[in-house]
């Protein structure tokens, strides 16, 4: 019938990654595998896609294929999928109908032209829906025996009065799944075996009754027939793929003897594909095994792409790795030995029986292996191999040709030791190429799975993942950036997006004062290569470069410049409380009673630039040093006003031994320019009082660079045996400041008690 059945999809909350895009893959599935797209690789769904056509597609085509050329597959689908019983009665007695049903060219076919008995199935089958269907697929159904027999006889009776043959295929398919869901296993297997006979069907209906027959003999424990039933229903009919091979799962049938059923090599090599697409581990056997038994099975070129998707996942992602020199980057890296075995043991063998089969040329898609086996050499980092294989491959069939031209390109950026601007000008043919190539992603779409966002996410790879990278080891961040503004247009968020950087990231918070003026001399200049344009005119335009280059001179405390780039620009952050003393680590930068009048980043400088000029007159109030070094500590990864200096400050983030390489890093996560001028203060003053809040505020700014240890109570040591402690203890403890952090601060207690011990 029409609605033929209880498949139910149920999607659950969005996964945590992409199961559609969390590995570097530049290998495009879907051209060769029209109707296996459910196993496609994916490790983290049962299922990859839908397979094409749908269960719904497939009915809809058969009921095409009866009534001819004048019905169109939309008012069919339409009229089997949307009208309720009444609007069918109405039909099936040629009674009066909306006008919009009646100008629906099935009803014209149904009503018009003779064709009563297929009218009254299509009543019947929608009767018998409630029946069978689990409208919640949470809770296990309520079968009305009752009402299912009382549809039993009535379908039995209308079987025996149909004559056109395929409206009596689709009785006996209702009248088949009533007995299966009446838990009738032996009647439904005899009405299959009486109904359709021995021949081997085509259409669907066939193939859904066959189904039944299958499961019914599962339930009478016989997984082995019912398995070899299963396996041909999934070869034959696409459309019934995922229904059948889940049932083979649930069956566990040993595979020795399904196979043993097998009629010819033809089935055996479906079957071993069946087994091929259970396994998300990577193993050649089942791709073997089915090109043993046929060279020729269409199966062979998703289990190929399997493998090379399995591969990517395990091998190819895993060298492209974080560099230890700049935050978010990734970069091929080199093979460790792990990786070399894999290559050595497992990739290059695989290429080598791979050229034997295209040697032999008997594989459906010969194109598509000569440019795996290329890429496959692309992986392993053989460059001559892969180039000589690309060179030979010869290949005319347009999609593998389209996968050509990436392996090509990838082979291409790689043999290049240096991106320079004669490379450039070909890379700008490609990325045209690939612009031509992107699809749109569509409003409703959760991810990246569609067929059309292939070409999107191999540009966003290889600009992310090949191209940022090399030109990041070519110490060219200009490029680096316009690169990964590129990327950022595709507005595509998969594999590993979370740990790279945005263009707005690394322009905003990694790049330099120096590498910040060169960017902006690039977009001032007027020379830019048709390349250059290409990338600029993707770049973001929220970035206000004044303003960045401000902050990148804010950070190494170079507060000259960062006034005079501030000045340029009425793009700032604001404080209220970046000269107010920070005793403890919360709280916000906001205003207060005491604070109302906010502070620019521009004005922030000027008032710094101020205290700099008085410490260059002798003698330094001690509050000039006290200020100065409370802005700093303010500005730093523990001060409230740390937005000054960083667009986020993400909460695993913490000192550590490599922050003293790098002049901001030092002071942000360190502390140390502020612990200096808190103990010049604390030289400079005369009052106990105020003493003792400078030595504080040293400590805290030491306990900021206190050596990290993966011994906690080593650590917690070090942080409550504060150098600075003692001279708190012994020469200001009869402080009223002393008493009150006393109450404030653990580590001071702690190291307090620890002297009585």
């Amino acid at each position: 019938m029409a609605l033929f059945g209880n498949v139910i999809y149920t999607l659950s909350c969005g996964p945590e990654p992409d199961p559609y895009d969390y590995y570097v893959s530049f290998f495009n599935p879907y051209p060769k595998g029209a109707g296996y797209e459910p196993f496609y690789y994916t490790s983290l769904s049962v299922f990859y896609d839908d397979p094409t056509p749908s269960e719904e597609t497939a009915n809809v085509a058969d009921w095409q294929q009866f009534t001819g050329s004048k019905v169109t597959a939309k008012d069919i689908r339409e009229y089997i999928y949307t009208y309720p019983v009444a609007v069918m009665s109405g039909v099936a007695l040629n009674s009066s109908v909306p006008d919009s049903v009646r100008r629906n060219t099935f009803t014209k076919f149904l009503q018009d032209g003779g064709n009563q008995e297929a009218a009254r199935y299509l009543l019947f089958a929608k009767t018998c829906e409630p029946a069978v269907v689990n409208a919640d697929p949470w809770s296990v159904p309520e079968r009305d025996i009752t009402r299912m027999k009382a549809l039993q006889q009535e379908g039995l009776e209308l079987y025996s009065k149909t004559k056109n043959k395929d409206i009596r295929d689709r009785y006996a398919f209702q009248l088949i799944r009533l007995q299966h869901y009446m838990r009738q296993y032996r009647e439904a297997i005899a009405s299959f075996d009486e109904m359709f006979g021995k021949k081997t069907g085509s259409s669907l209906v066939y193939y859904k009754s066959l189904s039944l027959k299958a499961g019914a003999l599962q339930h009478l424990r016989d997984t082995v027939q019912s398995a070899y039933l299963f396996s041909s229903v999934f070869e034959k009919a696409p459309s019934l793929r995922i229904s059948s091979i889940t049932s083979m799962r649930w069956g566990n049938a040993p595979a020795s003897a399904v196979y043993a059923l097998c009629k010819d090599n033809s089935e055996k090599a479906n079957l071993a594909a069946i087994y091929g697409f259970n396994n998300s581990e990577p193993d050649m056997k089942p791709l073997k095994e089915a090109y043993d038994y046929d060279p020729s099975s269409p199966a062979l070129s998703v289990l190929l792409g399997r493998e090379i998707n399995k591969l990517e996942s395990s091998f190819l992602n895993e060298t492209i790795s974080p560099m230890t020199d700049s935050a978010g980057m990734a970069a091929l890296v080199k093979l460790s030995p792990e990786m070399t075995t894999m290559a050595n043991t497992r990739i290059k063998p695989m290429i080598r029986w791979m050229n034997t089969v295209i040697d032999k040329g008997k594989v459906r898609d010969i194109d598509m292996w000569k440019v795996s086996a290329a890429y496959l050499s692309y992986m392993c980092r053989d460059y001559a191999a892969a180039r000589k294989a690309l060179d030979n491959a010869r290949v005319k069939d347009p999609e593998s040709r389209d996968q050509w031209e990436v392996v090509n390109l990838l082979v291409n950026i790689n043999e290049q030791k240096t991106i320079d601007k004669d490379f450039e000008d070909k890379l700008l043919s490609s990325f045209r190429w690939l612009d031509g190539k992107m699809g749109k992603l569509g409003a409703d779409e959760w991810y990246t799975s569609s067929r059309t966002m292939f070409y999107n996410k191999v540009y966003r790879n290889l600009l992310l993942s090949i191209l940022a990278p090399r030109y990041h080891q070519q110490g060219n961040l200009t490029k680096e950036a316009l690169v990964r503004g590129r990327c950022d247009s595709l507005h595509l968020y998969g594999y590993q997006w979370y740990l790279d950087l945005s263009a707005r990231d690394q322009v905003r918070n990694e790049m330099s004062s120096a590498e910040l003026l060169k960017l902006n001399d690039f977009f001032l200049s007027s020379s830019k290569t048709p390349y250059e344009n290409y990338l600029t005119g993707f770049f973001p335009k929220n970035i206000d470069i004044n303003n960045t280059i401000g902050v990148s001179y804010l950070r190494v405390h170079d507060f000259q410049n960062a006034r005079d780039w501030f000045k340029k620009t009425r793009s700032q952050e604001i404080s209220y409380q970046v000269f107010q003393d920070q005793l403890q680590d919360f709280g916000y930068d906001t205003a207060d009673a005491r604070h109302p009048r906010s502070i620019s980043q521009l004005q922030f400088c000027e008032r710094m630039i101020q205290l700099q000029e008085k410490m260059k007159i002798t003698p330094v109030p001690a509050k000039v040093f006290y200020d100065y070094a409370t802005a700093l500590f303010n500005i730093s990864y523990y001060g409230k006003t740390w937005g000054f200096v960083k667009d986020h400050r993400p909460t695993y983030l913490w000192y550590t031994a490599a922050s003293d390489r790098h002049p901001f890093e030092k002071q942000y996560f360190g502390c140390y320019a502020a612990e200096s001028y808190y103990l010049k203060a604390a030289q400079a003053a005369t009052d106990n009082e105020f003493r003792a809040r400078c030595f504080f505020m040293a400590a805290r700014c030491s306990q900021k660079h206190t050596p990290p240890s993966d011994d906690e109570q080593k650590y917690y040591s070090a942080l409550v045996h504060n150098r600075y402690f003692p001279v708190l203890k012994s020469n200001y403890g009869q402080t009223q400041f002393y008493r009150s952090v006393y109450g404030q601060c653990s580590y001071l207690r702690d190291y307090v008690k620890s002297l009585k011990k």
